[in-house]
């Protein structure tokens, strides 16, 4: 066998010189699990020493009309992604399922001016959109292409997508019953999420509050509601504070000051699992025993949240990114799905 002098083999070329059909050499490269291991590696032996490199994947896209791309919307920056345990999970549920599909994953910050291009926009054959964008009109973007679109905790309010989540409403008022409910004169103070459009952290008021429809972090918050209704906490006896970037740091250091102040909380209502470790962090820092005296919960179940025994809501982050993949992929109904939470009781609260 030799090389085709000044230009590049095609797959026709290839698949006669070593003597296989064109659909063999393609699923080498493309779907190896139709090929055995053996077939497999001989032919891309020959195809490494012949400078084969594999089928062009812009005349298949032509011919399919498919690129094997799914797009993923990040409503965070690349960076808090690929540092936030739950983010992690998620992605690491999804990847794997985009894998064995041998389908790539395109990673899209959803800041606007990272979506100008019209290749991004053109490129994938469908999106996942990770959390609520602060822009409606991306969502708008992503409708008007017609593809399949997943949104992941969160329902767009038009077009055509679907939606995986957990019921974030229920789960946290699970959560606040088990944790207020023992306590006879209950403080409590909710550490949330995004729940207003101001960047800055702090005491926060309801006129402030985004809709229910608009985040995850709003449908936690009326969970918690719920059950302070149901147990009777007088309402000035709750205290709503806005974490929007969900930073140990910035939350240890406001959470020392909360628990400083002479009528302190004795219950701490944690949208994610990060801030309500920085509260365990603060707390210990102030002498400040738990359970005993504060009472603290978190939300996600993320691996340091068993090791510091924080009493948490589990969600099955990894199962989450599996079925948004398999749904914009087309090999699951093409429908809402909501998961199952789990109050998991510890230390922190029991």
């Amino acid at each position: 066998m030799e090389k085709t002098a000044g230009r590049k083999l095609t797959l026709k070329e290839m698949a006669e010189q070593i003597g296989v059909s064109k659909a063999t050499v393609s699923n080498a490269f493309n779907r190896p699990d139709q090929l055995s291991k053996q077939l497999r590696e001989r032919i891309l032996a020959q195809c490494e020493a012949l400078g084969y490199s594999g089928p062009n994947m812009s005349a298949r896209s032509l011919r399919t009309g498919k690129t094997g791309i799914i797009g993923v919307l990040l409503a965070d920056t690349l960076s808090f992604n690929f540092s936030d345990p739950v983010a992690n999970q998620f992605l690491e549920g999804l990847g794997n399922a985009l894998d064995k599909q041998h389908v790539n994953m395109l990673l899209l910050p959803s800041c606007e001016e990272n979506y100008q291009s019209s290749q991004v926009q053109t490129i994938p054959d469908g999106y996942i959109v990770y959390g609520q964008p602060l822009k409606e009109s991306l969502m708008r973007r992503l409708e008007h292409q017609g593809k399949p679109l997943v949104t992941v905790d969160f329902t767009a309010s038009f077009g055509q997508s679907v939606s995986v989540h957990v019921d974030n409403q229920k789960a946290a008022c699970e959560a606040a019953m088990h944790a207020v409910a023992p306590v006879e004169h209950p403080r409590v103070s909710i550490f949330g999420l995004r729940l207003t459009s101001a960047i800055q952290a702090g005491l926060i008021a309801d006129k402030e509050l985004f809709g229910i429809e608009e985040s995850i972090s709003r449908r936690r918050l009326e969970g918690y509601r719920e059950a302070l209704v149901r147990l009777k906490v007088k309402p000035d006896m709750i205290s709503l504070w806005n974490f929007p970037h969900n930073d140990q740091q910035q939350v240890r250091v406001m959470a020392r000051g909360i628990l400083s102040a002479p009528e302190r909380p004795n219950v701490l209502l944690c949208m994610s699992d990060k801030i309500a470790l920085a509260a365990l962090d603060a707390a210990r820092d102030l002498g400040i025993k738990v359970p005993q005296e504060l009472r603290v919960v978190g939300f996600d179940d993320i691996p340091e949240a068993m090791e510091r025994q924080l009493t948490t809501v589990h969600q099955p982050l990894r199962e989450k990114g599996r079925i948004a993949a398999d749904i914009v992929l087309q090999l699951q109904s093409f429908e809402d799905h909501v998961l199952s939470t789990e109050l998991l009781v510890r230390n922190s609260c029991p």
